[in-house]
């Protein structure tokens, strides 16, 4: 997925970015990539010299071939000036200002809810309707309540959705999103653990089938179970859960995973053979192998697709996150109950039938 923010014309955005810009680069600690960063700029203020080369080797997992590839969101650790590396950190959590809070609460604002694109045909400002998990979502708020002022905008960082935004309050909500087994908190990553301690979810508007795809010849296309994968490079773009894989045993070290910023990544890494397998929704898998043409190349391994569910996010301190999922869930019972659910996306799939048969 994307990870470039959109500009936005939206205070608590932009305190929350020049928040984040302003943090010290400290050798010896992890860092966030922010806007405007490279790794030059950022070993010059940790190291005070240009020793980016050796930011970039002990990333190198993270960052990819291409040193000059570094993306917003990005953890980074930053060796210590004798060269031994800091301990893995996990970035704390972002806690609200109360500043923040105070305007979170403000009723006469708009429930704002943010999405991203590169996710058909769920989300994309390029589909009709942005999308379908777009217009579920819409259509849920104004059956709910017509009157209600509701906004959907776009900001195709996913990672700082749950990792920036949400938490400092700029926005109500965040979709479409999957929920981890939060019961067995314990065999779950971090980021999956954060969306159990810090988010409730809306009652579920759509099901997809997280599948695994691999090149045609290849032995992990016909795999009979999850242990067939390990030792496999597997590609999983940044954003997704990881939960499904965790629950198979498919975590590192046993697997090796790559992140990449675009699902379309994860198809030429395959291509290219830099990874084995794929791990993606796979309607999102469809769109993308019938846009660039691989038909004939990568198929879906019919054994090991699992069920997921996809939701709507609110973060547990913000002042609306009852009324935005009460306001959601009342419209998503009310489309069910009149067909109109069925209508979207049944709609929608047969969009993206004609368009993958193009």
């Amino acid at each position: 997925m994307q990870s470039h923010l959109k500009i936005l014309g939206t205070s608590a955005i932009a305190l929350t970015l020049c928040a984040g810009a302003g943090m010290a680069q400290e050798a010896c600690k992890s860092y966030r990539v922010t806007t405007g960063d490279t790794l030059l700029k950022i070993a010059e203020k940790a190291y005070g010299s240009g020793k980016y080369r050796m930011i970039y080797d002990a990333n190198v997992d993270t960052i990819g071939g291409d040193p000059n590839r570094i993306e917003i969101g990005m953890m980074l650790r930053l060796p210590c000036a004798d060269g031994s590396m800091p301990a893995a950190v996990t970035a704390a959590p972002v806690e609200p200002s109360a500043a923040a809070v105070a305007a979170a609460a403000e009723e006469t604002g708009p429930i704002v809810l943010i999405t991203g694109n590169d996710f058909p045909p769920f989300t994309d400002e390029s589909l009709p309707g942005r999308g379908m998990f777009t217009e579920l979502v819409e259509t849920a708020a104004y059956r709910a309540d017509p009157e209600k002022k509701f906004e959907i905008q776009f900001v195709n960082d996913w990672d700082a959705h749950l990792d920036l935004l949400l938490p400092a309050l700029a926005f109500d909500g965040s979709f479409p999103w999957s929920k981890p087994n939060c019961d067995q908190a314990e065999s779950l990553s971090v980021h999956d653990q954060n969306r159990c301690a810090n988010y409730d979810f809306s009652e579920p508007f759509y099901e997809v089938v997280d599948g695994f795809f691999a090149r045609k010849d290849s032995e992990y296309a016909v795999a009979l179970k999850h242990e067939d994968l390990f030792g496999s490079r597997i590609c999983r773009p940044e954003g997704y859960s990881t939960a499904h894989l965790d629950a198979a045993g498919l975590s590192e070290p046993i697997i090796k995973l790559y992140r990449p910023a675009q699902v379309s990544d994860c198809f030429q890494a395959l291509m290219t053979s830099s990874v084995d397998v794929i791990s993606l929704d796979s309607l999102v898998a469809a769109d993308n192998i019938a846009s660039l043409g691989l038909g004939d190349e990568i198929v879906e391994n019919q054994n090991l697709g699992e069920v997921n569910e996809l939701y709507v996010v609110v973060n547990k301190k913000h002042p609306r996150a009852e009324e935005t999922l009460n306001l959601l869930n009342a419209g998503l019972r009310e489309m069910v109950s009149s067909g109109e659910w069925y209508e979207i996306v049944s709609t929608a799939l047969k969009r993206q039938m004609v368009g993958a048969t193009n």
